[in-house]
């Protein structure tokens, strides 16, 4: 993987994401050329001198976006507004979580996605999914060409990631006649920020509650036709999901993780009698203080509790539908050999591991070094088995 930081993993990846979900690279190397110093601060980097960076970035785009919107010119402020909720994002990631700025940076950041996706020509629709006595916040793409119900994705993301940054294979998805529900699950996005829930190892009653949100919408969904993906940590996520919610028809587990628990244990410094603490040469996506927010932990050994059900063994096997696992050959957040262990215990006789490699190129966790034609093959293979 191309690292924009040579010697900063959360900071580089954090580029790469950015870029795979829509954002240019001209603008981010302008907003983060003078950083170099900063990236190499430890633990993690400068986090104060990131989020100034980027929310400079992310302002000066949202004004192109809103004077475009002014005078009428809707494809300029769409491209704009959408760039603008992507900064805004990377803005407010390594901002602590009870940090004024996080909540104010992520409002910009759910306000430009709105109003971008509103002027989109397929337009995006805000939703919430009803969820126990609360709801998950989402967005549902239409399947471009339908006349009437047509099949539909469940699509989300991993750890920190967010429904906004999936946005581009939403759009993929539609392209192909599926609509998407692109989901923040408990633990990601405006439904860790907004509603507070915590992330929970059992994720097939968020999947079952966006199925029947979908199967709600009889004018645009066909119920016996729902598929289900997740990237990065939705490698577990999605497999566990479909473990038990057997509505779903087919899925996608787009970095596989057979273990998350013992994702963990490899990224901490663990010693008899001292409180466990980040291991930070580990290939880290987000800060210790984020990961706490996330699993609703106070230290990193109750983490550790709390993610030992977060794993696929003696689960697995309960997996009937047909899935696809895309892997990495050097993913160096969860090692090639978790997600063909995953494969082996998978029940399904429809199962596929796609590794891509390191000759051919997306041999990065979830392929963020070149995400095509990662993206394209997950969207064509989902197209093919609704």
């Amino acid at each position: 993987m191309f690292k924009y930081f040579p010697d900063n993993y959360m900071w580089s990846l954090s580029v790469m994401r950015c870029l795979a979900s829509g954002g240019h690279f001209g603008e981010i190397h302008w907003a983060l050329q003078d950083l170099q110093d900063a990236a190499n601060v430890a633990p993690q980097g400068d986090n104060e001198a990131w989020h100034a960076a980027w929310k400079k970035l992310a302002v000066q785009v949202e004004e192109i976006g809103r004077t475009a919107l002014k005078t009428g010119k809707h494809q300029t402020a769409a491209s704009a507004l959408m760039r603008a909720a992507h900064y805004w994002q990377w803005a407010e990631a390594f901002v602590e979580p009870d940090d004024d700025r996080a909540a104010k940076s992520y409002e910009r950041h759910l306000t430009c996605f709105r109003d971008a996706g509103g002027l989109l020509p397929n337009a995006i629709e805000v939703v919430e999914v009803p969820f126990g006595d609360t709801s998950l916040s989402a967005y549902l793409v239409k399947a471009e060409g339908a006349s009437g119900p047509a099949p539909a994705v469940i699509l989300s993301d991993g750890l920190d990631g967010t429904k906004e940054e999936m946005v581009l294979m939403a759009q993929a998805l539609a392209a192909r006649g599926i609509s998407c529900l692109a989901v923040d699950n408990p633990g990601q996005g405006a439904t860790l920020r907004l509603k507070g829930l915590k992330a929970r190892h059992d994720s097939e009653v968020a999947a079952g509650a966006a199925y029947d949100y979908l199967a709600s919408r009889t004018d645009i969904v066909d119920s016996s036709r729902v598929g289900l993906i997740a990237a990065s940590m939705g490698g577990y996520y999605a497999p566990r999901a479909v473990a038990f919610e057997k509505r779903v028809k087919a899925c996608v587990a787009w970095g596989a993780i057979y273990d998350y628990h013992a994702v963990w244990l490899r990224r901490l410094n663990l010693k008899p009698g001292v409180k466990a603490t980040v291991d930070y040469r580990a290939a880290l996506g987000t800060t210790g203080k984020h990961l706490l927010n996330i699993i609703g932990a106070t230290d990193f050994d109750q983490a550790l509790q709390k993610f030992e059900s977060f794993t696929l063994k003696g689960v697995a096997q309960n997996i009937t539908c047909d899935i696809l696992l895309v892997h990495g050959e050097d993913d160096k957040q969860t090692p090639l050999s978790d997600a063909q262990k995953l494969y082996e215990e998978i029940g399904s006789k429809n199962k596929e591991l796609r590794v891509f490699t390191r000759a051919e190129g997306g041999a990065a966790h979830v392929q963020l070094d070149r995400q095509e034609p990662a993206v394209s093959l997950i969207a064509d293979w989902m197209a093919d088995h609704l």
